[in-house]
């Protein structure tokens, strides 16, 4: 008997059958690649209690498990990401938000003798890589997202091991600017094509998978630190270990499908210019983008600076430094993201983001006033509840826009939260100098509630809902002469 996916969820095969000795038996194949592993315990146990109720003629088990997404996925749409969370993780290590540069930001400010204020301005700079990607980033919507992303992760690899070679910090900053021009636009190309191929009731559960691999790759550039910190070679070998993912990223590229709705509405106009062209499309983006914008005033400097607070003003060696990682950030926020998003995704986004966000600002603030064992609990708090509240909010970008300028879109929410990111790390660092790291970051924490308010009063709910109906896509519009 072939089983159904609400009794054996993830798999497509499962077949149940009857032994010469009456008992039962479930045979299947596990059709996620490269993390099967990761689905298998839990798979076995399920397909064990299956047998049992058949052995007993009970019902078969028929509840949606917690690892398990809300509604079934087909063969192809894991594949897919799959391969999209591999390439997550593997750019993750040196790029993006907690990659090397915020990892290893105190071994290379020594390494380059680079001051607070310096590290800041160069952070600021790096950021504006984003506002580059806005000339790259609308490729995703007229050439095709995974054609982007195939090409985008490959020079990934090859220009993050190239920046450990910097001779200067100028030419470090200028590599991290460059890096992060092609990851902006690779992030979102992901993400994009992620949520146009997947379920409606699924979005957020999917984000909080790809969340996890980032993470993970942020979790090796955590292990990288004592290799930096042995110096200026140790920080070039930190980089140049990117280059070992580069063949992991050509096998993923060869999964990744295209996403129907781009092809559905790719011979429309696209581009920077559509957004501004249509009222309700312009009024989204400078919504969103506002939201962001707060937000990124204080946890874009609070994630580069972390480090360094941790090293600077409580006085943390690179082991504690990654002990204090596994701990507070990694231990918490792991089972918070997948919670998080469950509930998003079932309840509706804003009854989880709004809350916990508010929370967790608070709890942040308490880590950089306090000191001794007090910043243990506060930074596992704000963590955790951050991790949950972002990734139940921020699938709001792709949800909201047209299919037509989804990606040039989101990379233009994404220019609005570097703009907050760079004034943020600016600021923090001129005040960090007079105040002290901490005592600067904690009073940014403002801006984020703010944000948390526009949220609550502005934002739809959209748990649920196909994207056509969130975003008011139109009928294909005249063909490009």
């Amino acid at each position: 008997m072939k089983l159904a996916p609400e009794a054996l969820p993830l798999v497509d095969d499962g077949e149940l059958t009857r032994g010469p000795d009456g008992r039962h038996r479930v045979t299947y194949s596990t059709p996620i690649p490269y993390f099967g592993f990761l689905w298998a315990p839990f798979l076995r146990r399920r397909a064990r209690a299956v047998e049992a109720a058949a052995d007993a003629g009970a019902p078969l088990p028929s509840g949606v498990p917690w690892w398990a997404p809300p509604v079934p996925m087909s063969t192809t749409q894991m594949a897919a990401i799959a391969a999209i969370s591999l390439i997550a993780l593997v750019t993750g290590y040196a790029g993006g938000t907690g990659g090397l540069l915020t990892q290893t930001l105190p071994y290379a400010g020594r390494a380059y003798h680079a001051s607070d204020a310096a590290l800041g301005v160069g952070l600021a700079v790096v950021r504006f890589g984003v506002l580059l990607a806005l000339l790259i980033g609308p490729l995703a919507d007229r050439r095709g997202r995974r054609r982007f992303a195939a090409v985008a992760a490959s020079l990934h690899c090859v220009l993050a091991a190239a920046i450990g070679l910097a001779p200067t910090f100028e030419v470090y900053v200028a590599g991290h600017l460059a890096l992060r021009c092609l990851d902006a636009g690779l992030t979102v190309s992901l993400f994009v094509l992620a949520m146009e191929i997947v379920p409606a009731r699924n979005r957020t559960t999917i984000v909080s998978l790809l969340a996890l691999a980032t993470g993970a790759g942020s979790a090796l550039a955590v292990l990288a630190i004592p290799v930096a910190a042995t110096g200026r070679w140790g920080l070039a070998g930190a980089y140049g270990l990117q280059l070992l993912g580069l063949p992991f990223v050509l096998r993923a590229v060869r999964r990744l499908p295209e996403s129907d709705r781009f092809l559905v509405h790719f011979r429309e106009r696209h581009g920077l210019r559509e957004l501004v062209a249509a009222r309700s499309v312009r009024r989204t983006v400078l919504l969103l983008g506002v939201t962001i914008f707060l937000s990124s005033l204080f946890f874009a400097p609070l994630t580069e600076f972390y480090n360094r607070y941790l090293d600077r003003v409580q006085g943390f060696s690179a082991s504690e430094i990654v002990f204090f990682l596994a701990i507070t950030t990694a231990l918490p926020s792991i089972p918070a993201v997948l919670a998080g998003a469950r509930v998003a995704d079932l309840r509706g986004r804003k009854r989880v983001g709004v809350p916990l966000g508010a929370v967790a600002v608070a709890a942040f603030a308490g880590f950089l006033l306090v000191s001794g064992v007090a910043v243990w609990p506060l930074a596992a708090v704000g963590n955790a509840l951050a991790s949950a509240s972002g990734v139940a909010l921020i699938v709001y970008g792709p949800e909201m826009l047209p299919t037509r300028v989804r990606a040039a879109g989101n990379n233009a929410i994404l220019a609005m939260s570097v703009t907050g990111s760079a004034v943020g790390l600016v600021v923090a660092g001129q005040l960090g100098d007079a105040l002290g790291i901490g005592h600067a970051l904690a009073i940014l924490a403002v801006f984020p509630l703010l944000a948390v308010v526009l949220v609550a009063l502005r934002l739809p709910e959209t748990a649920g809902q196909e994207l056509e109906e969130t975003s008011g896509d139109l009928p294909p519009l005249p063909l490009v002469s």
